[in-house]
């Protein structure tokens, strides 16, 4: 009798143990599963918006990671166009529509590093045109800010200069130079420049930037990362489209 309950008693545990190993077994087996479907749907998000930044797929101005710091991109202006963002004689427009360096539908950087600091219709680097709003308590510094990685900074020599984008710079700051922007306050000409690169608390202003003749022409095709360098650790970003306004 009590050979018999041992005998029954080693065979319960054989099959606890392995029913136990067969759990472990399924467990590693799903845990597996799960880390592939995870990995595999990491990789197909990364190349659908690798491509969509690529192709400049993207269709609005999209805000990365700058909501807490209250700037807002209002509108932007980066056609190969005339009267950017409404701005009289802030243009990239070409006679006959043919650029006379690149000949094709690009804004101007490298290819422009005859003249660069030149107006564009002679041939010099071409601009983009941003409209940004503080609606931080304080004020904000935009001392430098950054295209697609390339980093520009403000251009002292517009300080309360007149804008006058007609005729080639001569040194007196009527537009920033190459590879810099100025800080313009909204509304009629004519525009006077702003003095420093302060944006006071609740204030919207446009910023004219002028391409960079040492970096790469930028395709209208293609997007546009814009960083704003206003002296926060994380400072605001936003991707645009490029060649369009918004």
């Amino acid at each position: 009798m009590n050979s018999n309950k041992k005998h029954n008693q080693n065979l319960e545990k054989k099959e606890i143990s392995r029913f136990k190993r067969r759990r472990a077994v399924t467990e590693i087996i799903s845990t597996m599963m799960l880390m592939g479907v995870t990995v595999s749907g990491a990789t197909t998000l990364t190349y659908f918006m690798n491509d969509a930044f690529t192709n400049g797929s993207i269709g609005t101005a999209t805000t990365l990671d700058s909501s807490s710091l209250n700037i807002i991109l209002l509108a932007y202006d980066a056609r190969d166009s005339s009267t950017l963002l409404t701005l009289t004689d802030v243009d990239n427009d070409i006679s006959n529509g043919i650029h006379p360096i690149t000949g094709g539908p690009v804004l101007c950087g490298i290819s422009c590093n005859g003249d660069p600091n030149d107006i564009p219709s002679n041939g010099g680097t071409e601009f983009i045109v941003f409209q940004i709003q503080n609606n931080n308590l304080d004020s904000m510094f935009l001392k430098d800010l950054t295209l697609n990685g390339i980093n520009y900074s403000w251009d002292p020599a517009t300080s309360t200069s007149q804008l006058d984008t007609t005729v080639k710079l001569t040194g007196a700051g009527q537009y920033p130079s190459d590879g810099m922007f100025s800080i313009l306050p909204i509304g009629s000409a004519p525009i006077f420049q702003n003095e420093n690169f302060e944006i006071q608390s609740g204030e919207s202003v446009n910023v004219l930037v002028k391409l960079n003749s040492a970096e790469s022409d930028i395709e209208l095709s293609r997007g546009i990362r814009v960083q704003l360098d206003v002296g926060n650790i994380h400072p605001p970003e936003f991707i645009i489209e490029s060649g369009d306004a918004r």
